[in-house]
């Protein structure tokens, strides 16, 4: 989020932009219901990020004064300040308010700042087991690290095309366009590596830099064209905050909408009169101005306050947040970053690379417990070993010959009951385990066919996941016609696996036939199964939901993490809200002749949700038992492999 103090250069109309960008962004966080491709604006800072950078570099390039020393200098100078504020700033109160398995997870996140690898980092923790978003104070950073990669990256490139006379525009444009072909493959390929990757970002940022060469080469555009492209530039850019959601597969080609909207905004110049009047007015340049400690604050103190309001805040709450984050924004902007980068002193640079470096060794201290939270109660470390507590599947062996998904066995390779479904069906691998583990090898088995987020239901798909298609041609063709096979137990996730980008046969999840058509689908294969002489068990869900993850179960404040109260599910709250899906599957099961198994007995005491033992948490997170209570305690699927 580069800027020029260069005042014959100084384009106010960008600040300006960058205010819309940074609006978006922090109001997409707090609220995004009402701006649900806010985040978009993140995308609007790679291209003006990219136009920037490029004017600089290019023009001392061509007047053969360019210094990587003197570049790298000011970069420093430019980004250090407000991010050695604000990491600081969030290690000390994440030792105050956090639990040791939060404060080692914000650790890890210090230090892989501390050597811009943030992206890398979160795009390794991305998948169905990885803790939400509002649960990493520092997700923000990824950008960061996109941009500083670039700026790695970048000026030996361009120093090197440059040296062919004409040359550098059009080998941008090629890698741009690269970039953006790779961008649209991935994002329906891998949709994490396409939103964290550089590689995948990186067109964004050229068509900043290529903009910025055709400006400095051919000078800014005629006056009577710039109103029109400023307006397009406009609607693109809306277009990108109101038809784009979390759940379109993103950038992909959607990111068209930002990136050309910004592109068109920065090539209509103040000859536009939106620049000039809007973009360029006073109080929407200082918000421009201060934007990046803003996007530096806001997300982190967003993420505090869902983290200690267990994923539900108040609007209110929310709004303060917002208004900490300005505040905070202001005297970082006035006090820290101005004082720091334009004071010519020699000590200034190599004291922020000390403050930086340090501040990643300390992180990582934190990551290596090295350095611990200030509270470390009894219930504390129990909550700990609770989400440590993920095991499941320890002690299992490959299924032979598998080809699709991932099949799993335990126990004698006599008759054999498979457990068929998701995450919610592996949860119970450790009770099974047990009681098969010292079977003789006539005696029976269990085969686990299972992957996080496949439901069993053929042609279901949630893209951007993993989807039932290779669960379920596992099952059919590795072990439904097994004549060892007599018993099938089906389990998932019901309700809470379905996504606006879920769809089965091209019937979204928001149709209203799509609920009764998979579960016909799910009831022909009860059918099948039962024609085939097998033993077909219906195993209704888990209690689900915040208030049930162990980080969550009790009450605590903003100036510490001691508890005070705790919080609990109503069993009929639970049943309300999964209600549908669970007359769905009992009708199935009635109908089709299955036996339905219920954990609610067994997980609570009649009116609220256990939620914990003398052991402490009995899950692991918000929608799984730990396996530790599981092969202890949870006993009513022992029928199923029972002889």
């Amino acid at each position: 989020m580069e800027q020029t103090n260069e005042k014959k250069n100084y384009r106010p109309d960008i600040d300006g932009l960058r205010a819309v960008a940074i609006i978006a962004v922090v109001i997409y966080h707090a609220f995004p219901a009402f701006l649900p491709g806010g985040f978009t604006g993140v995308d609007i800072f790679f291209v003006i990020s990219g136009y920037l950078i490029t004017k600089i570099i290019y023009q001392q390039i061509a007047e053969n004064r360019f210094s990587f020393y003197e570049f790298y200098i000011r970069r420093i100078r430019r980004l250090f300040p407000a991010l050695i504020v604000m990491l600081g700033a969030c290690l000390l109160y994440g030792w105050i308010v956090l639990l040791p398995i939060e404060y080692e997870q914000l650790g890890k996140h210090v230090a892989a700042s501390s050597i811009c690898i943030q992206n890398f980092v979160f795009w390794k923790e991305s998948g169905y087991f990885d803790g939400g978003a509002y649960l990493k104070p520092l997700l923000n950073l990824w950008s960061l690290a996109v941009e500083e990669q670039f700026y790695i990256l970048f000026p030996p490139l361009l120093l090197l095309l440059c040296k062919f006379r004409g040359f550098a525009i059009n080998a941008l444009i090629i890698i741009a366009i690269a970039s953006f072909v790779a961008n649209v493959v991935m994002s329906y390929q891998n949709r994490a590596s396409d939103f964290f990757i550089t590689t995948y970002r990186a067109w964004e940022l050229l068509v900043g830099c290529i903009l910025s060469i055709l400006h400095l080469n051919r000078g800014d555009i005629n006056k009577s064209i710039s109103q029109s492209i400023s307006i397009i530039g406009c609607i693109f850019i809306l277009m990108g905050f109101y038809f784009i959601d979390e759940n379109d597969p993103f950038p992909g080609w959607r990111a068209i909408f930002p990136v050309f909207g910004a592109a068109c905004l920065i090539h209509a110049g103040l000859s536009s009169s939106l620049n000039k009047n809007i973009l360029s007015n006073s109080w929407v340049v200082w918000v421009g101005l201060i934007s990046y400690p803003l996007y530096l604050f806001h997300w982190p103190i967003i993420s505090f306050i869902h983290i200690i309001e267990a994923g539900d805040p108040t609007t209110l709450q929310l709004w303060y947040g917002i208004g900490l984050s300005i505040i905070l924004s202001i005297i970082t902007y006035y006090f820290v970053e101005n004082k720091l980068r334009h004071n010519k002193a020699r000590w200034v640079t190599p004291s922020l690379v000390i403050g930086f470096l340090a501040l990643g060794v300390l992180g990582y201290a934190v990551f290596r417990k090295i350095v611990l939270p200030a509270h470390n109660t009894k219930l504390v470390e129990q909550v700990s070993a609770a989400v440590k507590d993920n095991g499941i599947q320890d002690g299992f062996e490959i299924y032979p010959g598998t080809q699709y998904g991932k099949i799993k066995k335990v126990g004698g390779d006599g008759r054999q009951t498979v457990f068929l479904g998701d995450s919610h069906i592996q949860q119970y691998a450790p009770r099974i385990k047990v009681l098969l583990n010292d079977a003789s090898p006539e005696s029976r088995g269990a085969i686990f066919t299972a992957a996080p987020a496949s439901l069993p239901i053929q042609g279901l798909i949630t893209h951007g996941w993993n989807n039932g298609e290779d669960l379920m041609k596992s099952f059919w063709e590795k072990l439904s016609n097994n004549a060892k096979v007599d018993r099938v137990v089906i389990g998932a996730r019901w309700e809470g696996s379905f996504h606006d980008n879920t769809e089965y046969k091209g019937i979204s999840f928001r149709d209203a036939d799509f609920l009764p058509t998979i579960m016909h689908e799910l009831k022909n294969t009860v059918k099948i199964l039962k024609s085939m002489g097998k033993k077909v068990y219906l195993l209704l869900d888990t209690p689900t939901g915040a208030e049930l993850d162990p980080k969550n179960l009790s009450i605590r404040g903003y100036t510490s993490s001691n508890t005070s109260g705790v919080r609990r599910m109503r069993v009929n709250d639970f049943l309300n809200r999964d209600q549908a899906i669970r007359q769905e599957l009992l009708a199935i099961a009635n109908e089709a002749g299955a036996e339905v198994i219920d954990p609610i007995p067994f997980l609570s005491d009649g009116e609220y949700i256990i939620s914990s033992n003398e052991d402490g948490p009995i899950r692991c997170d918000d929608s799984h038992l730990r396996p530790g209570f599981v092969r202890d305690h949870v006993k009513y699927l022992d029928r199923t492999v029972a002889d």
